[in-house]
């Protein structure tokens, strides 16, 4: 035997050491901004289990053994995911996979992120207060170097100054020199809509609506340019311009983004990399989000000749050792069993394909001759006055065969438009008529606000189908929430424990049992994930009544709308060109504020 290794004390430096990071780690994670309520409830359910298994004092960071559950649900076994300086990822993954809370894992630290990295998560607006959009941005990044000085007075006095994490925090404090910050804060806030016509960024944020707030949040994400920039949808609330400036701006990011979007263009935009959270595990592949599909497209050709080949020689060697028995030739068919026997157990399980997960129709009540749904002379403001009106004098009509996508800026009145067709809004001048058979399916960015989060999604829905009405048991029930992506736990899971997109996905489920001459669609892809987007596409296609749609997702628009209406100068006038020539006029117009 050997000689057994000396037995080695901790030194004090490495015992000031520990003791420094662990103190910065409490430092760090109580610098990510206030969690709402429901981020807390979520938070409070879940179990994250990681190891570092990257040097503690690098920026790219390699987390092994990494598992997560929220509340019981098992999302994500054992599994390794690597995060690099310099890559852009998309996170992609079927809604409720874990896809928000691995985000969400990071920036709070479940995961041990080294101290010195600084992350940005966006998850909410900005709140509510007596500063500007400019002084919530640039106060933010006021506020980090404050933090990151004490951090770094806290490492100079614990361990000394010859600690590696010292550099970086320097870094950190040039990049975050607030000295001649206002112009490039003003720029940022202009590209994502800031504008002195609409909402002007020296507005108080106490004055401004949800939406607006996580502009400034994104804003000030954008602005600190972080090491680690963790984003969950950032284009929700955003209109076609904006999207454009974001895919731009992020598509140069130099440090390492890790974003959740549900749009194939802007996947195909910016991301350098691909990461898939499937079966509960993380697949890295190289490449955007075109690149990805091919590949998965390849890898499944593959597995699926494989497999083929293997179930032949399998019945080749069945075939014999059968013929041979039956033949009385016992000893060759005793060695071909053990062959077969062999392949049997080295076998592989027939390869499952990448499929939809959102497989649905709108059910339809016939069409109206027209008109059905005529606007005569209409003029609105919300506060009555002419002076304020968003629209003057519009004359148009949305009929059955209508497949309209209202685009224009935000505040231009889209959604607005849309609450006018349903009768949310009464015009201040003018009428809209509706024909007297119509009826319309209305989907919203608040629709979900319908969902009574202690319910399951199956309770839920035969709640408001009762047996008294509609003749279904509870087997078709659950039947028909599988078409929307619903498995058996997730439909008698709370729904408040849902993810945002499961949400949307039971909305649609609630929607697409009452048939509907026209749907009145605006936004409809938030929060569904990027496969689902696809399903929604399907089921428009497939719907043989009107449409009206409001997106900023221009693969949808493409899919769906035989016509653009643009909504601008209190008026509304028809594009002439697709979408896709639209979207470079506004890549034009936004060129002019890039950072």
């Amino acid at each position: 035997m050997g000689k057994k290794a000396p037995v080695r004390t901790k030194s004090k430096a490495k015992a000031k050491a520990s003791a420094a990071t662990d103190e910065l780690d409490a430092i760090r994670a109580g610098a990510d901004e206030g969690l709402t309520g429901e981020l807390q409830r979520v938070a409070s359910r879940r179990a994250v289990t990681g190891v570092l298994a990257s040097a503690r004092d690098a920026m790219d960071v390699k987390f092994e053994s990494f598992s997560m559950q929220v509340s019981g649900n098992q999302l994500i076994t054992d599994t390794t995911m690597e995060l690099n300086q310099g890559c852009r990822y998309g996170l992609i993954g079927e809604n409720g996979s874990g896809k928000s809370n691995i985000l969400a894992a990071i920036a709070q630290r479940d995961l041990p992120l080294p101290s010195h990295i600084d992350v940005f998560h966006l998850h909410e607006e900005a709140q509510p207060s007596e500063q500007t959009a400019v002084e919530a941005v640039i106060a933010h990044i006021v506020q980090e170097s404050e933090s990151l000085e004490e951090l770094s007075a806290n490492i100079m006095e614990e361990v000394g100054p010859d600690d590696e994490r010292i550099g970086f925090i320097a870094e950190r404090l040039d990049e975050l020199d607030p000295s001649g910050a206002e112009p490039r804060a003003r720029k940022i806030l202009a590209g994502l809509g800031f504008m002195d016509s609409n909402v002007p960024m020296d507005r108080q944020t106490k004055d401004m609506s949800g939406g607006w707030r996580m502009r400034v949040s994104l804003a000030k994400a954008l602005f600190a340019s972080p090491s680690f920039l963790l984003l969950d949808e950032p284009t929700n609330h955003l209109d076609l311009e904006a999207c454009v400036w974001l895919e731009d701006h992020l598509a140069k990011y130099k440090k390492c983004l890790l974003v959740i979007s549900h749009s194939q263009d802007f996947l195909n935009a910016v991301c350098t990399h691909t990461i898939w959270l499937n079966a509960r595990a993380l697949t890295c592949y190289g490449g955007n989000y075109a690149a990805f599909v091919t590949a998965v497209a390849d890898e499944e050709k593959l597995q699926a000749k494989v497999y083929e080949k293997q179930q032949a020689d399998i019945a080749k060697l069945e075939t014999f050792v059968r013929v041979n028995r039956a033949n009385g030739v016992a000893q060759s068919a005793k060695s071909k069993k053990k062959v077969l026997e062999k392949v049997q157990d080295e076998a592989v399980e027939k390869p499952l394909e990448r499929q939809q997960t959102l497989n649905f129709k709108f059910e339809e009540c016939g069409l109206l001759a027209p008109p059905v749904m005529p606007f005569d002379a209409v003029s609105f403001s919300y506060s009555g006055k002419k002076e304020e009106y968003l629209y003057s004098k519009l004359d148009l009509a949305v009929d059955c065969d209508s497949r309209v996508a209202l685009v224009g800026p935000n505040g231009c009145g889209k959604s607005t438009l849309v609450k006018l067709m349903s009768g949310e809004l009464s015009p201040t001048e003018g009428t809209v008529q509706r024909h007297q058979h119509l009826q319309m399916g209305y989907f919203h960015q608040h629709s979900s606000d319908m969902l009574e989060l202690d319910m399951t999604p199956l309770a839920f829905i035969r709640k408001l189908y009762p047996p008294s009405e509609y003749k279904r048991t509870e087997e078709v029930w659950r039947s028909y929430l599988t078409m929307f992506g619903f498995n058996r736990q997730t439909m008698t899971t709370e729904i408040g424990m849902l993810s945002d997109g499961q949400k949307s996905r039971l909305v649609f489920a609630v929607m697409a049992i009452k048939p509907y001459n026209i749907l009145l669609l605006d936004e409809p892809t938030n929060h569904l994930d990027v496969d689902a987007v696809n399903g929604l596409a399907d089921a428009i296609k497939s719907f043989a009544g009107g449409v009206v749609l409001v997106s900023h997702d221009f693969r949808l628009i493409d899919q769906v709308a035989s016509e653009i209406w643009v909504c601008e100068d209190k008026s509304v006038h028809k594009w002439d060109a697709d979408i896709h020539a639209y979207k470079k006029k506004l890549a034009k117009k936004m060129g002019m504020y890039r950072v």
